[in-house]
């Protein structure tokens, strides 16, 4: 049954805290739904935050030709969420989510044709994959429509390069519907590492080795030099290196209150050819891992390309020649918003906490998708030109549009 209009949109804004303190999306990546009528449905609105989101901010779309209600814009997505109202007259919340396990299996192509028994009362038999379409086109509406119809009893699909669609008779259900998909897909990829690796056992830190033993980059580093997190204020900056921090004059590069490390050359170098106000290093053991490869990220997620660019360069890290790597760092990152560092992980840029936050989660889904799909053995990218249209089109409003809630 239909929710009542108040409630609806209170569920909405529930839903999209929900969906950023569980890691499901980042920023205002995905968006919620709920119906209120045979003809009716209430959505999340395009590119404001859903920390600060209010039910006032929830829009009225209509199912059948996606116009909407008042001066505030819906989602963008709002095609894809009326198709699964027209076709799905059970269905009363939506959910579409950027998750990391079911968008890294989406990227090759393909469906989850037997699902785990466990996981089999929530997702029933298949969990399909629709074809790729950029976000917000209504091509990828078509798309996902399309697999809608062909898989009528499938409650979730997964949209290639994108993320998922969860479809629930209500809120709970369609929390357990992203939520059982992620576990399944969870297993789905440790199945596929033990089926290829012939390991009996699955751990992270043997998927990654054999990751890199496999694109002969020999293992994970027993330590990386810490290359540093700083915030820029003004003339200076603030870098914390381990337990110490220390200002920095970004026009001498000398410390002002103490002896500036190595590594305050890479920070000044950028902070003076780029526009952004914080740098943060990246740590995480998937990012160090792409990193000691050697080689640029080419992207596999659409959500990789419009938050940290239509690729990311890795540079060689020559310890004790900072002021040479803090020069092939600033080149190799300008018009992106990260670079790989060999063997060290990579460094972010960004002018808010926002910022910072969703490059982290997306550099850290991006290396694991690089990881992951390449044991499977089947990488699918996505096409450059589209990259290209997303990062304009994602620097020129959404990132502005965000900071400014």
């Amino acid at each position: 049954m239909a929710y009542e209009i108040e409630k609806a949109k209170e569920l909405v804004v529930e839903a999209g805290k929900k969906l950023v303190e569980t890691g499901l999306i980042a920023r205002t990546w995905g968006n919620v739904s709920a119906r209120i009528s045979d003809t009716q449905f209430v959505i999340t609105p395009s590119g404001r935050a859903y920390e600060d989101l209010t039910p006032n901010e929830i829009v009225t779309v209509n199912i059948e030709d996606c116009e909407y209600e008042g001066d505030i814009k819906p989602s963008s997505e709002k095609g894809v969420h009326a198709a699964a109202y027209r076709h799905h007259p059970e269905v009363d919340f939506v959910i579409h989510t950027h998750q990391r396990a079911a968008t890294i299996v989406s990227i090759t192509g393909m469906e989850i044709r037997n699902v785990y028994k466990e996981f089999r009362d929530v997702l029933g038999d298949r969990v399909p994959t629709a074809e790729y379409a950029m976000s917000t086109t209504n091509s990828l509406r078509k798309k996902v429509e399309t697999c809608i119809v062909e898989n009528p009893d499938c409650p979730a699909i997964m949209l290639m390069h994108h993320g998922t669609l969860c479809m629930g008779k209500s809120y709970e259900e369609a929390f357990e519907i992203a939520e059982t998909l992620e576990k399944c897909c969870e297993k789905v990829i440790k199945d596929n590492y033990l089926r290829h690796s012939w390991e009996n056992e699955y751990s992270e830190e043997n998927r990654r080795n054999y990751f890199l033993k496999k694109v002969d980059a020999g293992e994970m580093p027993d330590e990386i030099c810490d290359l540093g997190s700083s915030v820029k204020n003004g003339n200076m900056f603030t870098l914390t290196v381990g337990d110490d921090t220390v200002d920095v004059d970004i026009e001498t590069g000398l410390g002002i209150n103490g002896i500036a490390p190595k590594c305050a050359k890479i920070h000044r170098e950028i902070y003076l050819s780029e526009n952004c106000s914080i740098i943060k290093h990246i740590t995480e053991p998937d990012v160090i891992a792409v990193s000691c490869t050697g080689d640029p990220i080419v992207p596999m997620i659409d959500d990789f390309a419009q938050i940290v660019g239509l690729d990311v360069k890795c540079v060689e890290w020559v310890d004790g020649d900072t002021d040479a790597c803090a020069k092939k760092i600033v080149k190799a990152i300008k018009g992106r918003n990260g670079v790989l560092i060999q063997g060290n992980g990579a460094l972010v840029t960004g002018n808010s906490d926002g910022d910072i936050q969703a490059l982290e989660i997306i550099m850290d889904k991006g290396c694991a998708a690089v990881i992951d799909v390449n044991i499977f053995n089947r990488p699918h990218y996505v096409p450059k030109m589209e990259c290209f249209l997303m990062r304009t089109v994602y620097l020129a409003k959404y990132s502005k549009q965000i900071n400014e809630k």
